[in-house]
């Protein structure tokens, strides 16, 4: 019987009694902030926020409506944050660590770009820490009837031909493949880092111990990718300061 009794607890805690798991919206003309609202619109339709307790994640179609017919360049910091919206206009900002949209996805969006109008591409947005913060995505889960995107990738003006910070000052605009793969590890690496660091923080004592490892780990990383510099494209290493921006602020909570 008490085991019975644990289970429902739990399979209360998991479902109606916690934050939903779902929650789907119906949406039309969904506003675009920056760069791109003269450009993409969001496809009308419904959309379905999910989480896994951890986590919570959307994917949202773009349509190309038209080509950019002035010079833009890439923006040092590229960001795309999607906030979802309640009655009467309220947002749910979900602050640094929000709804965003991971470098891969923001190549979506460069590609669409250069694309033919009509061309649509989804593009994903995760929400990580998501369970920090429960009070926030309960209501999130129970009142959203929409949401808003706020894009931060590219700005007016001539191509960025900033030379790369190679001893040598050569311009390296397009870098190696390789990099792009360890910046992939290193931001999945941060992500983990990060989650641990917040449990062990709180007292979680197999955090703690999994926190040490981590550490070693990142002077690994830290040496490779300092080494990189000069082999590295401009967004590459814009990527790289942003990644390390990332973790920095966190340690600094």
């Amino acid at each position: 019987m008490r085991k019975f009794l644990c289970f429902a607890v739990v399979v209360c805690l998991m479902s109606a009694c916690g934050t939903p798991t779902e929650r789907e919206v119906n949406v039309t003309d969904i506003p675009i902030t920056g760069f791109l609202k003269d450009y993409v619109k969001v496809v009308d339709g419904p959309y379905k926020f999910t989480n896994d307790g951890d986590d919570a994640f959307i994917s949202v179609k773009s349509d190309l409506v038209k080509r950019p017919d002035i010079s833009y360049r890439k923006s040092k910091y590229s960001d795309i944050r999607l906030n979802p919206t309640g009655e009467n206009g309220e947002v749910f900002d979900s602050g640094m660590y929000g709804f965003s949209a991971k470098y891969n996805e923001f190549a979506k969006i460069e590609d669409l770009l250069t694309g033919s109008i009509g061309d649509t591409k989804t593009i994903s947005f995760k929400w990580d820490y998501f369970n920090q913060d429960k009070e926030l995505g309960k209501r999130m889960f129970t009142e959203a009837i929409s949401f808003e995107i706020i894009y931060k990738g590219f700005e007016i003006g001539e191509s960025d031909a900033t030379p790369s910070l190679s001893s040598t000052g050569a311009n390296k605009s397009s870098g190696s493949s390789k990099w792009d793969k360890v910046l992939d590890e290193y931001e999945k690496y941060i992500d983990k880092y990060i989650a641990l660091y917040r449990k062990a923080k709180n007292g979680d004592i197999s955090a703690m111990s999994a926190y040490a490892e981590m550490l070693e780990k990142a002077e690994s990383y830290s040496e490779e990718l300092s080494n990189a510099e000069g082999s590295m494209s401009a967004s590459q290493m814009s990527r790289y300061l942003k990644l390390t921006e990332k973790m920095t602020n966190t340690l600094m909570e």
